[in-house]
């Protein structure tokens, strides 16, 4: 059975190719398992900083294989939740405090949105579309229930109730994606970002991201305390040290993660 996930690490740099280009990368069930072991053998390398995501062919991900839903269906296969979300998540990856960037390189319909959506930053080429259709087929989009904690929203009602699948400009527009590149700078454009990313402290990157995803549930005292604790252990570090160190003497500092 081919892989549908392509995983390649250069250096800190980790790439996830999703690879059922023939059914526009649609999630299977194999697609959908493969690239949560994906992200949780990327979460578990101490040496990968960054993750760049992008589908091969045409498209991105064009959200579930509704074919192997209809299979399902026909067989007496009752559908649940848990098959696109967990009780504490909307989303049904596996979560990593380590950064993830979205490449759209093409259609990034329905589940394929919440791949890019489950992403910390997302750039697009100028050809991509972008869409939530669950509702177009009588489904529920889960990952859409947090959205408007990302984007205005109307622009999620838009998406949602309209099922309409929108231009890279317009889901720049909306403050979804973080650039809009032509088809052929994509991959140079978020390996670029990512280098940037993995040339930081990577404990202090993932600090941060951990602190600005619990942070948007909480009071500001609370956002706070958590602050002033979690600045407190990752001061403990060796990487914490190393920084000021590296500064001082005018070299590149040399990170270790600890």
């Amino acid at each position: 059975m081919a892989e549908t996930i392509l995983y390649e690490k250069k250096g800190n740099i980790v790439t996830m190719t999703m690879n059922r280009p023939d059914s526009l990368n649609a999630i299977n069930r194999q697609l959908r398992q493969e690239l949560a072991d994906a992200i949780m053998e990327f979460d578990g390398d101490p040496e990968a900083y960054v993750a760049v995501i992008t589908g091969a062919g045409r498209a991105f991900c064009s959200g579930r294989d509704l074919k192997e839903r209809a299979e399902d269906n026909a067989q007496g296969v009752q559908a649940k939740a848990s098959a696109s979300m967990t009780k504490e998540s909307p989303f049904m990856w596996p979560r990593t405090w380590k950064p993830m960037i979205a490449a759209v390189n093409g259609f990034a319909l329905a589940g394929g949105w919440s791949i890019a959506q489950m992403c910390d930053l997302r750039i697009a080429s100028e050809e991509a579309k972008l869409g939530i259709s669950e509702t177009k087929w009588s489904l529920l989009p889960p990952f859409g229930s947090i959205l408007p904690k990302q984007i205005p929203l109307s622009a999620v009602l838009e998406l949602v109730l309209t099922a309409q699948p929108v231009t890279a400009q317009r889901a720049y527009d909306m403050g979804f994606l973080n650039k809009v590149v032509p088809a052929g700078d994509l991959m140079e454009e978020a390996m670029t970002m990512a280098q940037q990313i993995a040339e930081n402290a990577p404990l202090a990157v993932q600090t941060f991201k951990e602190l600005a995803y619990r942070g948007l549930n909480m009071s500001n005292q609370d956002i706070s305390a958590l602050t002033y604790q979690m600045y407190d252990a990752l001061l403990l570090t060796e990487d914490s040290k190393e920084g000021p160190k590296a500064f001082a003497e005018k070299r590149k500092p040399q990170w270790k993660g600890r």
